[in-house]
This record gives structure tokens, C-alpha cells and sequence, in this order.
């Protein structure tokens, strides 16, 4: 079984790689958001979700690690870059699966 220690330490190393890393995925995930449009099929409020979740996940990796590193432990700090990834994640999909 992990202990909560080691779980801690594997977050922060895992979160600063991903912070560090931004530049580089965050330009690939950028242009596939821009480009929603010219898709042809112009819906707004899934590409205005796209583009806040993924100007909100490296602010939030920040926070987290930082409270992490503070010696922080609860649930929602550890878990919070989670939620704005998956929040991009479903407005990417609702994008293309959308009706209308």
C-alpha cells in the first residue's frame, strides 16, 4: 500500500513536470482549440470552455503544487488541476459530438 507521503511527493514531482512542460503541450492544445472553427461548425460556448479550462490549468497546477509544497493536504488542492484537465477534456468532446 502507498503511504500518503509518498502519494505527496509523486504529485508535486508529476505537477512541476507538467508546469515545467507547459510551453510545449500547452502550444498543441492552443492550436486545437483555435482551430475548433474551421471545423465549420462555429459553437462557441464549447470553444470558450476549451480555452478557459486550458487558461486555468496552468494557474491551477501553480496553486496546487505550491500548497502542495506548503505542506497542504487536503483533497480538493491535490485534485484540482485534475478537474480543469477534465473540464477541457469534456468540452473538447461535447464540441464534436454536439447536434446542433
Amino acid at each position: 500500500m502507498l503511504n500518503k507521503e509518498a502519494l505527496y511527493t509523486s504529485l508535486k514531482v508529476v505537477y512541476g513536470i507538467a508546469l515545467a512542460s507547459a510551453p510545449i503541450w500547452g502550444s498543441g492544445v492552443l492550436l486545437a482549440t483555435l482551430m475548433m472553427n474551421d471545423s465549420g461548425r462555429f459553437k462557441n460556448r464549447f470553444q470558450y470552455g476549451c480555452l478557459y479550462s486550458f487558461i486555468a490549468t496552468p494557474i491551477a497546477l501553480t496553486f496546487s503544487l505550491y500548497r502542495l509544497y506548503k505542506g497542504d493536504r487536503r483533497a480538493l488542492v491535490a485534485l484540482l488541476p485534475l478537474i480543469t484537465v477534465s473540464s477541457y477534456i469534456t468540452c473538447f468532446f461535447s464540441f464534436w459530438k454536439d447536434k446542433k
